[in-house]
């Protein structure tokens, strides 16, 4: 049998049972990781329940500590895919009737969705590494992100060594400035070196973990 979930879980454990679901090993030691502080990468094929595997962690968190504003960034360099992350996540969230909002904020989203962004972010936000790099710009970054959790870096293969992995690794020393006990998580589903890739999403002087 597989072991117990923690305490915090229950509301994920009692979403999947009403899909006739059961956890994948993967996805439980990536709540687990998350629960216990740590930070690193997921690398499993498409398709397998990635993006489950690094929001749930943090949505579990969230219900059982409620706190205001922004709270999980999930940063896509693929804008055309934020439309399909935002669906996935919204949907135990709205089956469950958790009070939780999800936006995405990219060069899609009309300008007076991001100002009435920056009035009351969501607890949830979808972005690319251009718009996250705009909205820390602005007045108020540390304030607009003071409650931040966690900071999950989808097709990470895709970003590294590309000038956006540089501009998305500069947004994330931002943000360590400002919450050095954020943690991150990077999901992939081809990288060559996993202990290089995954030191990256954590930065120097932190242990990764490598699922």
């Amino acid at each position: 049998p597989p072991p117990p979930m923690l305490p915090a879980l229950k509301p994920i454990e009692t979403w999947f049972h009403r899909q006739g679901w059961q956890p994948l090993p993967f996805q439980q030691q990536a709540w687990d990781a998350y629960l216990a502080g740590r930070s690193g990468l997921i690398q499993v094929p498409t398709g397998s329940g990635k993006t489950y595997a690094a929001v749930l962690g943090p949505l579990a968190e969230m219900l059982t500590a409620p706190q205001p504003g922004l709270q999980l960034l999930y940063i896509t360099p693929l804008r055309a895919l934020s439309r399909d992350i935002e669906q996935s996540i919204q949907r135990p969230i709205q089956e469950m009737g958790w009070q939780l909002r999800v936006e995405s904020r990219t060069g899609d989203t009309s300008s007076a969705r991001k100002a009435k962004q920056l009035q009351a972010m969501p607890e949830v936000l979808i972005t690319t590494p251009e718009s996250l790099a705009v909205m820390l710009s602005y007045k108020d970054g540390a304030k607009r992100c003071r409650h931040l959790r966690c900071v999950v870096l989808d097709e990470w293969h895709e970003l590294m060594g590309s000038k956006r992995g540089t501009q998305t690794e500069l947004c994330l020393s931002r943000l360590r400035q400002w919450i050095p006990d954020l943690r991150t998580c990077a999901l992939s589903a081809s990288l060559g070196n996993l202990q290089e890739a995954a030191q990256t999403t954590v930065g120097l002087g932190t242990e990764p973990v490598i699922i």
